[in-house]
């Protein structure tokens, strides 16, 4: 895999952070910078110390444990880019086995000696790498990786700017083409047809439950992004359910479940719109008659702590 390398854009940091920002909601980066514009502002800053593209950078750099490492296709460019000869082949018996992949380098500045590096499966096996499901996929793609990333650290360290190591060499699980899998990453569906428009443009977020007179159907709960029953509507809503004879938790929890259609456990698993749709109803509710001097002292006093907060 080649990677062209454009010079990078002389952009002032608000306008990198500002970019970061709209690029990270696109479905269409690799995982681990997807909904994270601090990562591709990272990226971006990485792609400046190398002269490269923040896509080429997104694409080609990938942040292992803290480390940056490179894909092979990235070293295979900044080699090239400095005027260093890179050649990258691969060895087979007479039967069409995989021997070995050779790569070779010729520094511009020393043109009268080669750099040579060379991964063959027997190599492989005695570093252990041939039990990983990539390299048993994909061996001759992982020779040639193991090859160049080799090659460049020996020849030409000072082009890699740190990033001498695939991320395959650090121990992440990559897939054919060196690309870093990511299986912890929350996966967002590509839509057949998305154009980069649509894939940069920021989720509309649902709307918010509707307050209505009829209540969603049974069963239903409530999104975990809606905002939870307020302080205020907590105080309102005890205080309305007193007036209304509604004092043990049962009791109360078999009211405000009838009202919104579904079952909570406690009134502070109520959403704002659903605790709206309970106090409407039970200002609607006719009143019981008037309270008696029998009534406990505490209710007394939480009536009064209920008026102070309405006024």
């Amino acid at each position: 895999m080649t990677i062209d390398l454009p010079a990078a854009r002389q952009d002032s940091l608000p306008e990198r952070i500002q970019y970061s920002q709209a690029l990270a909601v696109s479905n269409l980066l690799p995982a681990q910078y997807r909904g994270k514009p601090e990562n591709v502002l990272y990226a971006i800053e990485f792609g400046r110390s190398l002269g490269i593209e923040p896509i080429a950078a997104i694409t080609g750099v990938h942040i292992i444990e803290g480390k940056p490492s490179a894909s092979s296709g990235l070293i295979s460019a900044l080699v090239r880019r400095a005027g260093h000869r890179l050649r990258v082949w691969v060895e087979r018996d007479s039967n069409g086995t995989l021997i070995a992949a050779v790569a070779t380098i010729i520094r511009r500045d020393d043109p009268d000696f080669t750099f040579r590096s060379t991964w063959t499966m027997g190599r492989a096996q005695a570093a252990g790498l041939t039990n990983k499901a990539v390299w048993k996929s994909y061996p001759e793609a992982m020779l040639k990786a193991r090859a160049i990333s080799e090659v460049a650290r020996e020849a030409c360290e000072e082009e890699l700017s740190g990033v001498g190591y695939t991320p395959e060499e650090l121990g992440a699980e990559v897939n054919g083409d060196g690309s870093v899998v990511v299986t912890t990453a929350p996966a967002r569906a590509n839509q057949p047809g998305q154009t980069i428009r649509d894939a940069v443009t920021p989720p509309v977020a649902p709307p918010s439950a509707p307050v209505a007179d009829e209540p969603p159907g049974p069963g239903l709960v409530s999104e975990p992004s809606e905002r939870m029953i307020s302080q205020d509507q907590q105080k309102k809503m005890f205080a309305l359910m007193r007036e209304h004879r509604i004092t043990d938790k049962p009791t109360a929890l078999a009211f405000v479940s009838e009202v919104i259609g579904r079952d909570v456990e406690s009134r502070n698993d109520l959403t704002m719109a659903e605790a709206r749709r309970v106090i409407d109803r039970l200002e609607k509710e006719p009143r019981p008659g008037a309270s008696t001097s029998s009534e406990p002292a505490g209710d007394e006093a939480d009536g009064d702590e209920h008026d102070e907060a309405q006024q």
